[in-house]
This record gives C-alpha cells, sequence and structure tokens, in this order.
C-alpha cells in the first residue's frame, strides 16, 4: 500500500519552507532502496516507523530503523535506506520530503552532527501533526505555498522542542545498555572513565556508544559526564573548608587549572566567583542542554 503526494513550485521562494513529498507506505518490497547520492533535488527526509523495521546505512554505518523510531537525512548526502529483503513484517512508515530556508544549519541546529536516527513516541506532537498535515494534503485541505510553509515551519519547531525536552524519551524507553552507562557516570564521575571503559560497562562498541547514547540523552556520552562533574562540583563549592584542587579531584579533575576552564566555560565565571556568589544560587544545579 502506497499513497504519496508530491508538489511543484512555479517561483523562487528562498524564504519559504517548500513540501517536496509527503507519503504514507506499507511495504514488503526487497526493491524498496534509496540512495541519497543518487537522488533528484535537495532538501530533508523525514520517515517515522510505525510498524515493522528498515535499515539505514550512514557513511559505512548500518543500524536497524525500528518501530516508533524516525529517520532524518539530508540530500545529498552519503546515506541509504532500504527494506530488508529477510524482514518477516512489513515495513510501515509516514515521510515528509522538504527544502528548508536554512538548509544544513537547520539540520545541524536539529541534531547536531551524528543524530540519524530518533526515538518518538507515536503520539508525539510532531508525528500527530504530521499526520494531520498527510490527512489534510490527502482530502485537499492546504492552501497555498504561504500555508504549507507555514505548517512545516510548525512541524520542525514542535520536533525541535520535542527534542530538547527531557521528556522526549522515557527512562523505560531508553535501552539498558544506555541506561547503565548513565546511571555509571551518575555514581562514579569521579574515576577516571574514558570511552573505552564506558563502553566495556555498556557491552557495546565504544563507536556505536558514541553514536546512539546521544539519541537517548541528547548530548555525547563525554558531555554527559562533563556535566555531572561541574554539577557535583557546583554543589561542593558551597562548602567553604574544601579547597577549589580538593574539589577538582573530588569531581574527576586531576589538574586544577583545567577544571577551572571547563568550569569557567559551563557556568560563565570561576570556580572562586562562583563560591563568593553561592547565596545566590540553588542548592541543587542540573545542566541541560
Amino acid at each position: 500500500m502506497k499513497k504519496t503526494f508530491g508538489f511543484r513550485y512555479t517561483n523562487e521562494d528562498r524564504h519559504l519552507f517548500k513540501l517536496v513529498s509527503i507519503g504514507h507506505e506499507i511495504t514488503c518490497d526487497a526493491n524498496y532502496h534509496w540512495d541519497g547520492m543518487k537522488r533528484d533535488g535537495t532538501g530533508f527526509i523525514f520517515q517515522f516507523t510505525m510498524k515493522g523495521a528498515g535499515m539505514l546505512r550512514i557513511g559505512e554505518e548500518l543500524m536497524e530503523i525500528g518501530k516508533h523510531q524516525a529517520l532524518w537525512v539530508q540530500i545529498p548526502s552519503n546515506h541509504a535506506y532500504w527494506y530488508p529483503p529477510k524482514n518477516a513484517e512489513p515495513w510501515e512508515f509516514i515521510w515528509i520530503r522538504f527544502e528548508g530556508i536554512r538548509g544544513e544549519g537547520l539540520r545541524k541546529e536539529l541534531f547536531g552532527e551524528h543524530n540519524n536516527l530518533i526515538a518518538l513516541p507515536p503520539e508525539a506532537p510532531p508525528v500527530n501533526l504530521l499526520w494531520k498535515l498527510y490527512e489534510d494534503v490527502s482530502q485537499k485541505q492546504v492552501g497555498d505555498r504561504f500555508d504549507l510553509s507555514l505548517r512545516i515551519y510548525e512541524w520542525v519547531l514542535a520536533l525541535q522542542r520535542f527534542l530538547q525536552s527531557k521528556e522526549a524519551v522515557s527512562q523505560h524507553e531508553i535501552p539498558a545498555a544506555y541506561r547503565k552507562v548513565a546511571t555509571h557516570i551518575d555514581h562514579h564521575y569521579a574515576s577516571d572513565l574514558s570511552l573505552d571503559r564506558l563502553a566495556e560497562v555498556a557491552g557495546l562498541n565504544k563507536y556505536y556508544l558514541c553514536k546512539r547514547f546521544p539519541l537517548y540523552y541528547h548530548v555525547s556520552t563525554m558531555d554527559y559526564l562533563r556535566n555531572r562533574r561541574i554539577e557535583k562540583a557546583a554543589e561542593l563549592l558551597q562548602n567553604p573548608h574544601l579547597s577549589v584542587k580538593e574539589i577538582a579531584s573530588r569531581c574527576g579533575y586531576h589538574e586544577v587549572g583545567y577544571f577551572g576552564k571547563v568550569f569557567h566555560k559551563m557556568m560563565g565565571m570561576s570556580p572562586s566567583s562562583y563560591r563568593e556568589n553561592a547565596s545566590k544560587h540553588e542548592d541543587y544545579l542540573r545542566l541541560l542542554e
């Protein structure tokens, strides 16, 4: 089953989002395959899976696109996605392809450099808005190019808001391996935690850990560690009996000078200045990306 709607624009409105196509499909066709370097045109594709699974290649990395996950790719780029012939269950998904007014900047703003796979519950606002746009298009209930641009912009903002919210992925939706890494960091932030060590904790390849951890925590593994260390440092700085050097050591920093640089970068002031103004700070600090 396939139902697709395509659009063509007769002018060059560079300040608008342009809807290239939108559709809903159920496929078990072994010939379903898209190569990001061989497709015509430019733009972005967001494809959300309701049932079944597909495969996604980004560069040389392969990953499965499972239920309630969405792929996000730019055209042209070195990627491909397809339906694996060995799969017994059909792959059902809804997608949108559009051209953005900010191009590469839009992709980086939403997902950073590496995240091309996103976990989304089916009731998430971006998914609901995508279905609503698809239904309105299929029933010819959309207006002119300005209306379509506004609808896409609303969807982009909803997706961005969802991804930046703490509720984007609940703890029970995060695979155990990644929860184990986060918990280990929470309890052992003062230890010498390398990527190799954290990958060992997770039981994963470290490169796979680096790619997948941000999908669930919206920050890299090592930035998550840095945030927990700085949070603890801010708490300890409220104790006047501890030296900055001792606090740095307790938070996993062996060089007090480096600790000072990291703290200043995150907090906008030196550890000493933060301590001097301790009464103005909250008792508990949580750093959010």
